[in-house]
Parts: structure tokens; sequence; C-alpha cells
């Protein structure tokens, strides 16, 4: 179910972006407990990649409550984790992919909330800004799908 954002529930944009500074706390949070709880080594980097993504963001979005907008660079510099996939997730534990979708609506709640910050944003600058961190929030979004996948087309060869 998709989970969306009125702006008439929150008092205020400032509101809204502190918001989204609590969602990549605690996706950093989220992220670096799953790191810690699983046995893949490419889970583990994925998993601490997306800590240090969500650490990045709160900084954005902190910087923005303090006057400064940082534009990004580049949407998805995301390294390929799925080449380095290398074990199943098997048996009754599915604790890595609990985690993983988890994750994935982690992702698409926060990207979310940063596209109805961009419709509500008062200017283009603004507008700009959410936009950019919803599409990086798709882009994390997809990263662990496509590890899923990986990770599913590995156990059917099996």
């Amino acid at each position: 179910m998709n989970e969306s954002y009125n702006l008439g529930s929150i008092d205020s944009i400032e509101d809204a972006v502190r918001l989204g500074i609590s969602f990549e706390d605690q996706g950093r949070d989220f992220y670096l407990e799953s790191a810690g709880n699983t046995s893949d080594p490419a889970a583990k980097d994925m998993f601490l990649y997306l800590a240090e993504e969500e650490k990045k963001h709160a900084q954005y979005l902190v910087n923005y409550l303090e006057g400064e907008i940082l534009l990004f660079d580049n949407v998805s510099d995301a390294p390929d984790f799925k080449s380095a996939f290398s074990s199943e997730f098997v048996g009754d534990d599915i604790g890595e992919v609990g985690a993983m979708l988890a994750a994935m609506r982690l992702e698409r709640k926060t990207e979310d909330l940063y596209k109805m910050l961009s419709k509500n944003a008062d200017d283009a600058e603004q507008k700009k800004f959410f936009e950019e961190l919803a599409l990086v929030e798709r882009g994390h979004y997809d990263l662990i799908d496509g590890f899923l996948e990986s990770s599913t087309q590995f156990r059917m060869q099996t």
C-alpha cells in the first residue's frame, strides 16, 4: 500500500523536512542493524552503503533547514552489489529478505514524502531539491529490488 502525506496534517514545510530527517536517521539505524545481522557479504555492503546514503540525506536536510540547498551531482552512483551475491536465502530464516522488503518500504515512504515536499515547495530551487531527493530514494528502492531479483535468479538456478 502506497502511503502519501498531506501537508495539511503537517504544520509547515520545516516540520515536513524534520520528518524527513527522522526518516533518514531511522533508515540509517535500520541499515546499520541489518548490516550487522546479515551473513552475506554483498548484502552487508549494500546495507552499509545505504546507511551512509541516509546519513548524507539527513545532513542535506539539516543544511536545508539552515538555509543552504545542496543539489546532487549524481543521482545514481550506487555500486553493483548484485554481482557479488554469494549466498541463498534458505530455510526458515527470512531475516535478510524481510530486512530488504522493509528497506524497500522505507525507501518508498521517504520518496513519497519528498515528492509531496516538491509539490508544495515555494520556489523552483526548493522544488528541484526535493525532486532530486525523491529520485535518489527511488534509486535506492531499485537497488534493493535488483538485489532481491538477483538472489531469486540465483536460487532458481540451483
